[in-house]
């Protein structure tokens, strides 16, 4: 497998392990210096570093009734890159549907995600995901 490929499992693997919450998976591929920004104006947009990632994925994990199924769309790899047009679909503890769009670009070191950058409706996730975790639900 060349680089481009294995740069492309790695991001299948992270999206994978995301979607079904799975902190340790989402931890083996990342690296412990890296940097995940969120764009957008919502409450989750900023910047995290990797202990604030793993509590997003855990986040995730208690907000969903089965994770988040990742369509992806398209997958394009170049040098140490890999853009990613994605689609979300999942059902919140509350039984909301809770499905969003995504654009991840994600740059990649010795088989480790150093940074990754996440483009998606921030609306949505004010007025659907959010309201789940203020309540107190799961």
């Amino acid at each position: 497998m060349d680089d481009l490929e294995a740069n492309k499992a790695i991001v299948r693997e992270f999206l994978d392990a995301l979607g079904q919450g799975d902190r340790a998976r989402v931890a083996a591929v990342l690296d412990r210096d890296c940097r995940a920004i969120a764009t957008g104006t919502s409450v989750l947009s900023g910047e995290r570093d990797y202990d604030a990632v793993l509590a997003t994925v855990d986040m995730l994990g208690r907000a969903t009734r089965d994770g988040i199924a990742f369509s992806i769309i398209s997958m394009t790899a170049e040098q140490n890159r890999v853009s990613v047009e994605t689609e979300g679909r999942s059902t919140l503890t509350s039984g909301q549907p809770y499905n969003n769009q995504y654009h991840f670009l994600f740059h990649i070191r010795a088989g480790r995600i150093i940074e990754l950058k996440e483009y998606f409706c921030t609306k949505l996730v004010e007025e659907v995901l959010l309201p789940t975790q203020s309540t107190g639900q799961p």
